[in-house]
């Protein structure tokens, strides 16, 4: 029976990428001009964009390292190379990310309540602090989850409930530009001790942005970034450049949006998609940003490379947090206690943490409909029977596949864009 050559699974080739392209051809200069050309944008070199870097240059690389997958019918094998699992930098790793998380929050931490997206953003004079210091957007992130928790409690009229609420750190804007804002998911509605869900009303935007104002400037004073005269200039403006985003609504039994909407606040940085042309200069192609009227921006390599990875977490820093009922230590004193209403989604996960990462296979089939296990020769089963991380034995298989050797970062051969896609802007 001949196999669907759609329905097969092809191993993805990164080298192949525009992205890839771009920063196998100009990381070195990058990293060796950074001092005299970004740090007075950007700041100090942090040494996870380098690591950042070298680790996405050798993801898909086979002589890295890769599993063999069999067919145990016919005998048709392929390899499947290791991956960097650098997030918001790799667009692949990355994504394995996203999707995990969306099917973890939805299966096991949000519960079955209905959801607001509420997104609340800074005036760009202040954004350089967040750019500087990345410890503030952990601050920042605590203004946002006070902001709805006092403003839950007061429509409720009682301090003795709290939110669940999960807030996304992004620093990203359409066009890579860095954009530090929250993206909060938040139950329309709080909890008390008992594990009770109390639905709170449709609350103002423009209260909870006065609320958020008021703490983030205040945070900030704390902190000695900025003086009360800075405050009391962003006040007298007409438009302080704060603003809360509170229209995305998800219904109580609409779980597959409430997974897409967690798998939207916790994207990658970038999208290969709109890399339009990426070698002398790089277009980037996104919607229209208002400010500039213009629906792409045309980068120096160099300064795609500064901005693309200026948005490179800190190691160890959570840019995915848990407040309220969703709080790791809420959410296991309610399991200790054995409180599970039925409007409540407290589950034990049937995976471990190690098991749920591993979860190749379910992946590939959610994103592209499309079973890597199956054979593409016979349609038989096919299984991973080894990993291979021994050099002579990795030289020996790659030679006997006819597979390339070398380490080297060398570029692809680039295809230009469409004349058309790049000629002008696209005004609103």
């Amino acid at each position: 029976m001949p196999i669907d050559s759609n329905k097969v699974y092809k191993p993805r080739y990164p080298r192949e990428s525009k992205f890839y392209s771009v920063l196998s051809r100009y990381f070195k200069a990058f990293l060796n001009d950074y001092d005299a050309r970004f740090q007075a944008q950007y700041g100090y070199l942090r040494p996870v964009v380098s690591d950042a870097i070298y680790k996405y240059l050798d993801c898909g690389n086979f002589t890295k390292g890769f599993a063999r997958v069999r067919c145990a019918s016919c005998g048709e094998e392929y390899l499947v190379s290791f991956s960097c699992k650098m997030r918001y930098f790799c667009p692949s790793c990355h994504q394995k990310r996203v999707l995990m998380l969306g099917e973890f929050l939805k299966e096991y931490v949000l519960s079955p309540v209905a959801h607001r997206q509420i997104v609340f953003t800074i005036p760009r004079m202040l954004r350089c602090y967040f750019l500087y210091e990345r410890k503030l957007l952990g601050k920042l992130s605590q203004c946002g989850y006070a902001t709805i928790k006092e403003i839950y409690q007061a429509a409720l009229k009682r301090d003795d409930v709290f939110p669940g609420v999960v807030m996304s750190i992004q620093t990203f804007g359409d066009l890579v530009n860095f954009h530090p804002h929250l993206h909060a998911l938040a139950a329309e509605g709080c909890f008390n001790e008992k594990g009770e869900f109390f639905p709170v009303p449709r609350i103002s935007p423009m209260a909870i942005q006065k609320l958020f104002c008021h703490k983030v400037l205040k945070m900030l004073l704390e902190e000695g970034k900025i003086t009360k005269k800075t405050i009391q200039l962003i006040m007298s403006w007409q438009h302080s450049g704060f603003n809360v985003d509170s229209h995305v609504y998800i219904d109580a039994n609409n779980r597959k949006g409430l997974e897409g909407l967690v798998q939207y606040i916790v994207r990658a940085p970038l999208s290969q998609g709109k890399i339009l042309a990426a070698k002398d200069k790089v277009v980037y192609r996104s919607k229209i940003n208002p400010r500039i009227k213009s629906n792409f921006r045309i980068y120096d390599p160099l300064d795609w490379i500064a901005a693309v990875t200026s948005h490179i977490p800190d190691k160890g820093q959570q840019m995915v947090r848990y407040y309220g009922y969703y709080s790791n230590v809420k959410r296991g004193k309610y399991r200790k206690n054995g409180i599970t209403p039925e409007y409540l989604n407290i589950k034990e996960p049937v995976l471990s943490s190690k098991e749920y990462r591993r979860r190749w296979q379910d992946l590939i089939k959610k994103v592209y409909e499309i079973d890597p296990l199956i054979c593409p020769k016979c349609g038989g089963k096919m299984n991973i029977v080894s990993f291979v991380k021994e050099k002579l034995v990795i030289d020996r298989i790659l030679t006997h596949k006819g597979l390339p050797q070398a380490c080297s970062h060398s570029p692809p051969e680039e295809k230009k864009a469409p004349a058309e896609l790049i000629r002008v802007a696209c005004y609103d």
